[in-house]
């Protein structure tokens, strides 16, 4: 049986950056117009108000204090509060593979590998851009790949879900090369209007590139892998196909993210650690073996909570760090993004994990341990 290792990772982030002050001056403005104009009917009882929110607010249900958006002026914008892109014609580069290329070069560019040499892209995000054809099979094309692709979707976990399934190909010997990209383009998704989740999403691409061990130094042994799912609705979006057909027989619906955030974080807080723990205990890896976890930067306290389950000690910036004050949520990129900053400083024979989690809700773990 192969055995796999991450050869390289790489991750791109938007200039375009929007601080807490600028994100809620826009959404109070939007907040209070709507309340102005539908004052009546919030009196009466009819619609609900929508209250103000603050930068203090977002950093303390947070920690995040800024995030690099793909658009801006859109985004902060009442009249529209979504990031602007142009329409593309078919024979150009749609924009969510061009978004993936920036990563996805990266990574090879990092590795000394030329794309003709991947035998498998796996396009894994929160939502593709289009049903079909996958992303993935225009990554795989333009990159010169001339394996297989397809594109996968498991919320904040997809990534680690992409490195689940190319370590076991790898493992079965059904490749021996395979690209798992991230490109997160969240800010298309997020409800800008509401309060609870007006500020949590950041933009951002990864790629991770792993192959069968060959000898060659340099690069993380991949120990094992491990993905659980247990079905909740707490955190949904209804953005898909089926919405014209939706509103064709209730022209006001507005699919949208929603979710209930405090089941949510109770929810999670729980099962996450304990898929980390089943795969330490598949692997007989103990707690104190573990140098550092790299988490899913979903909000401050779930990383607080998660670091301390899974390595049984209080976390700290050094044993399980964080980018959430910088970039926010940027759903499954930023487990990459998170280990591809903060891994440098391990030795040869130390021990990592990385854990993701979220809607679904999906988990995905995988131990690391640097050659």
């Amino acid at each position: 049986m192969q055995t796999s290792i991450i050869r390289s990772t790489g991750y791109w982030v938007p200039p375009n950056v929007i601080s807490n002050e600028e994100l809620v001056e826009s959404y109070n403005r939007y907040a209070t117009r709507f309340n102005s104009d539908n004052a009546a009917a919030i009196t009466a009882g009819e619609l609900a108000d929508v209250p103000l929110s603050s930068a203090e607010f977002v950093k303390n249900a947070s920690g995040i204090e800024r995030r690099h958006v793909i658009e801006k002026s859109g985004i902060l914008d009442i009249d529209h509060l979504r990031p602007h892109i142009t329409p593309r014609p078919f024979d150009e580069v749609s924009f969510h593979a061009e978004f993936a290329l920036k990563s996805v070069k990266i990574a090879l560019e990092k590795a000394g590998i030329d794309g003709s040499d991947v035998d498998g892209v796996i396009v894994a995000s929160s939502a593709q851009q289009r049903n079909f054809p996958g992303i993935a099979c225009e990554i795989q094309s333009l990159i010169g790949s001339q394996g297989w692709s397809f594109d996968l979707t498991m919320a904040c976990a997809s990534a680690l879900y992409g490195l689940n399934i190319a370590n076991a190909m790898i493992a079965s010997g059904q490749a021996k090369r395979i690209l798992v990209c991230s490109p997160e383009i969240m800010t298309c998704i997020n409800v800008h209007s509401r309060r609870d989740v007006h500020f949590i999403f950041g933009d951002a691409s990864s790629a991770i590139l792993v192959e069968a061990e060959d000898g060659q130094a340099g690069g993380w042994d991949v120990l094992g892998t491990h993905t659980k799912n247990k079905f909740s609705n707490n955190l949904r979006s209804d953005f898909g196909f089926l919405n014209d057909a939706e509103r064709s027989v209730e022209p006001d619906f507005s699919p949208g993210l929603d979710q209930d955030g405090q089941k949510v974080f109770k929810d999670v807080v729980s099962f996450s650690p304990t898929v980390a723990r089943e795969l330490m205990d598949r692997l007989k890896i103990a707690p104190e073996d573990v140098r550092r976890t790299w988490l899913h930067q979903a909000n401050i306290r779930m990383v607080e909570m998660i670091a301390k389950r899974i390595l049984g000690r209080d976390r700290t910036p050094e044993n399980a760090p964080g980018i959430l004050h910088e970039y926010g949520n940027t759903s499954s990129s930023s487990v990459v993004m998170n280990f591809e900053m903060h891994s440098d400083d391990m030795a040869a024979g130390e021990t990592g994990l990385m854990c993701a989690f979220g809607a679904g809700y999906g988990v995905g773990a995988a131990a690391i341990r640097k050659r």
